[in-house]
């Protein structure tokens, strides 16, 4: 698993991953090497730029160790946070964050059971 952290700073940044590890959110076995922390540094510039940096940064870290899987590793780091945060902004809607992402619900829900997402937590409760 590759863990990518964004954060306005190094200190900011060790705060998220001590929450996490003491959580269970995070594992870290060093001894593997799929088990990979990144921390970019969040940029307030221009975030077409700052995010295409971040990119070519993952690259770079996974090239080497995972050839051959490269644009599937990507996507395991990229793919979930982007699907929890649309389900987030929809409150757990589905069809609602496959229309903004552009993608046909059942591919939305496919990818949802294939990521282990959990929608319930993002529906609100009017009780």
């Amino acid at each position: 698993m590759i863990t990518l952290v964004i954060a306005d700073n190094e200190e900011k940044a060790k705060e998220i991953i001590a929450a996490m590890l003491k959580e269970g959110r995070l594992n870290l076995d060093i001894s593997k090497e799929e088990n990979i922390v990144r921390i970019i540094k969040k940029d307030n510039g221009s975030g077409r730029e700052s995010l295409k940096d971040s990119l070519i940064e993952l690259e770079d870290s996974l090239f080497y160790q995972k050839q051959g899987v490269l644009y599937k590793s990507i996507l395991e780091v990229i793919e979930k946070p982007l699907f929890e945060h649309i389900l987030k902004r929809t409150e757990g809607n589905q069809l609602k964050a496959a229309k903004i992402l552009g993608i046909n619900r059942n591919t939305m829900r496919s990818k949802i059971k294939k990521l282990g997402i959990n929608v319930g937590i993002y529906k609100i409760s009017y009780e």
